[in-house]
Order: C-alpha cells, then sequence, then structure tokens
C-alpha cells in the first residue's frame, strides 16, 4: 500500500465512503430478506471487511446456503467454490486432482489447481467436522496463510473469506475431539441459527421462497478488496490509550463470562473489526464508538447471553473513553438531524383538512430528503437517522391514508 511522508497510507476516502455505504445497504436489504440471521448477516460483513472466516452451526434445513449463495452473489467477479465434506474426501476434492502426466514422466505429484479452492474468493465449506485430520491441517493452511504446501509444490491461495457449516456444536465438538481446537480458533466469527419462531418471519421466508427476492445493490470484488486490503495492511490505530481502552472493554467482558475463553491470536484480530468499522462508515481514523464492533468476533451469534452483558460493560467505558478524548467526528450530522427532528410534525387526525394534508406531505417529502441527505460517520447517528426516517415514513403512510379516505 502506497505510503506518504507521514507514514499513513494513501486511501481514498470518497470511493471508501461509497463502499461503505453499498456494504450496510446490502446488509439491511438481507436483513429484511433473511428475518432472524441479522446477527449472521453483520458476521458476515465484518469477515468480508477483514479476510476473515465465520463458521456457522445449527439445525438442519435453516437456510445458510441459500443466504451465503444470496450474499456472495452481490459481488460482481467473484469466483465461489463450494463443497460438502466427509471422511473419505482427500486433499484433490479441494485443491484439484494430481498432474497425471507429472506422475508418469517425473514421479511427482503436483496438485492441478484450477476449479478448487485456491482460485476461489468465497468458499462454502459444509460440514466442516465431517473431514478428515489431514484433510483438516490442509484447509487450516488454506484459511490462515493463504498458502498450499506440498513437497515442492507451493500455492498461494485468492482465497478472501470462507464460510464452514456444520449441525455439530462446535463447543460439543471440542469436548470429543480436543484436537479441533486449532481449527475452530481459525473462524474468528462463530454464530448459531435456528428455525424461525415468529410468524411474521415464516410470512417473509415464504415470500422470498415464491418471489427469489434478491438484494438489489451490486458490488464490485474490487471494491471489497480495495477496502480489506487497507484494513488488513494499513495501521489505523496509532494512539495507545485507545489500546489501553480496548484491553479493558475485554477483560471487563470476560468478567461477565468467566467461562469463555480468547486466545491471544483472537485479542489481536479483532483490532481490525475496529478498523473496518470505521471504513465501514467511511472514515480512516478510528472513534471509541467503532469498540462496539469487537463483539461479532467476541460474542457467539446468535447468543443474547453474550452481547447483552458486552453492551453492558462496554457502554460506560466508551462513554468514559469519549468524554475523556472529547471526540466528536459526528457532531455536525447530530446537530443537523436534532434541528430536522423539531421539524417532524405531528400526526394529523381524521379532522385534519384536505389541504392541510396536501401541505404536510408536501413537508414530509421534503423533510425526508433532508434527512436522507445526512451522512452519518458513527453507528449510533446511523440509528438516529434510521429511527427519524421510520418517524417520517410513519406520518407518511398516516397521511396517505387520510388522503385516500378524504
Amino acid at each position: 500500500m502506497k505510503q506518504t511522508r507521514n507514514g499513513k497510507p494513501v486511501v481514498d476516502l470518497s470511493r471508501i465512503a461509497v463502499i461503505g455505504e453499498k456494504l450496510r445497504q446490502m446488509a439491511d436489504e438481507l436483513i429484511l430478506i433473511f428475518p432472524e440471521r441479522r446477527h449472521l448477516i453483520q458476521q458476515i460483513i465484518y469477515a468480508l471487511l477483514t479476510k476473515e472466516h465465520v463458521l456457522v452451526w445449527g439445525t438442519y434445513g435453516t437456510g445458510k446456503t441459500d443466504l451465503l449463495r444470496t450474499l456472495f452473489g452481490v459481488f460482481r467477479g467473484a469466483r465461489i467454490f463450494s463443497i460438502g465434506f466427509s471422511k473419505f474426501m482427500s486433499e484433490a476434492s479441494i485443491i484439484g486432482i494430481p498432474d497425471p502426466k507429472r506422475m508418469r514422466e517425473q514421479g511427482e505429484v503436483i496438485y492441478r489447481r484450477d476449479g478448487g479452492i485456491l482460485d476461489a474468493d468465497f468458499a462454502e465449506l459444509d460440514e466442516l467436522f465431517d473431514s478428515n485430520a489431514p484433510l483438516l491441517r490442509t484447509l487450516l493452511g488454506i484459511l490462515n496463510e493463504r498458502q498450499f504446501k506440498r513437497g515442492r509444490q507451493a500455492e498461494e491461495a485468492k482465497l478472501h473469506t470462507a464460510v464452514a457449516c456444520t449441525n455439530g456444536d462446535p463447543m460439543e465438538e471440542l469436548k470429543k475431539h480436543p484436537e479441533l481446537g486449532a481449527v475452530v480458533d481459525r473462524f474468528l466469527f462463530q454464530c448459531r441459527v435456528e428455525y424461525l419462531k415468529s410468524a411474521e418471519s415464516r410470512r417473509r421466508m415464504y415470500a422470498k421462497f415464491l418471489t427469489g427476492e434478491r438484494p438489489s445493490v451490486s458490488i464490485d470484488l474490487d471494491d471489497l478488496k480495495y477496502v480489506s486490503s487497507i484494513v488488513v495492511d494499513a495501521n489505523q490505530i496509532t494512539d495507545p490509550h485507545f489500546v489501553e481502552v480496548y484491553d479493558e472493554l475485554i477483560g471487563a467482558y470476560l468478567k461477565q463470562i468467566p467461562t469463555q475463553v480468547i486466545s491471544d491470536r483472537r485479542r489481536c484480530k479483532l483490532l481490525q473489526l475496529v478498523e473496518a468499522n470505521a471504513l465501514l462508515y467511511g472514515r480512516y481514523e478510528v472513534d471509541f464508538e467503532d469498540l462496539m464492533a469487537i463483539r461479532w468476533g467476541l460474542c457467539t451469534g446468535y447468543d443474547d447471553g453474550q452481547h447483552d452483558p458486552f453492551k453492558a460493560v462496554a457502554d460506560p467505558i466508551i462513554a468514559k473513553a469519549k468524554e475523556t478524548k472529547k471526540q466528536n467526528i459526528d457532531e455536525v450530522q447530530l446537530k443537523l438531524l436534532a434541528e430536522f427532528k423539531l421539524k417532524i410534525p405531528p400526526c394529523p387526525d381524521s379532522a385534519c383538512s384536505s389541504d392541510k394534508l396536501v401541505e404536510l406531505s408536501r413537508q414530509l417529502t421534503k423533510l425526508r430528503k433532508d434527512v436522507s441527505a445526512v451522512k452519518p460517520q458513527l453507528p449510533s447517528t446511523e440509528d438516529e437517522k434510521k429511527k427519524m426516517l421510520a418517524s417520517i415514513d410513519g406520518i407518511r403512510e398516516t397521511v396517505r391514508k387520510l388522503t385516500e379516505g378524504v
């Protein structure tokens, strides 16, 4: 990555802002299309930004494959490798078959890489724990070092992100096979999925199944690689105090979940989630609020028993750090939103005249346009913007119904 004289990389913030907005839009649309999968979708977004991997487990028939293929399909030009593991598979199943000519003429086992995982950008690895030990060791090298080495053959893997699925709980598998610990730890993000619980979620599932709904957004794979290369190669965190707050936050959380063990490798990797969150909102410099993003790698997805304690300890630590540092990156945007919030009119009733309804409709349309134009750079400001838009849309819907009634 190019460096300036002061050691900071040359980044295109306008490009980063556009990519981040598209990724957030993709997440919002996927959350609507795949109900009760918000945690998993958020984890995959951060995995894509950090070039890390996701381990998904849970009941069969929960639509994991459909979600993955829909999400990966958003990225133009991406190659996807998909495989279901069994105990009897060899390295050739994921790399490619050995070259018979080299074997016959030179007596060397050289694997052909065409069509295998080495040339894929994304990988779907089904029933991971059904694999055998030698194949898992090969897979670890590809997932972690992005390399395949066997004898004289050394190949670089293009793999960006892999999502592995299994029906078995990884913790239960670890109790039976402790040697799998290194495998599980390679997956920075871990999420459980279950059958949909609410009737509204099932209704949306049926609608998706019948219409084949897909996200409207499309993202160039090169854009994803551009942002993720900054996360992986650059150093956005340069303030020692920031790192102290980060370590304090993890320590406070682990006191709430004493049974959870965090490896040193995972502690370091989680720092990249902080950097990724800044870029996701169009910033290079990190803010203390970006520390909230580490919960997607620290906590098991879909388990509020871990997420709620994290939020409980994180909120006061981050608030104290922000007050000490006086970081107000979104101050202008917050002031704008506060001004717009005062302009939101009360919801009209049935006694409202037709002229008044027309005027309200115009006022709300303009106000929505103004609020939509605000470009937050912090997740909390983004949430405030979404709440205001939802409030405005609710009043607009009431105005529409009253106007039709008139």
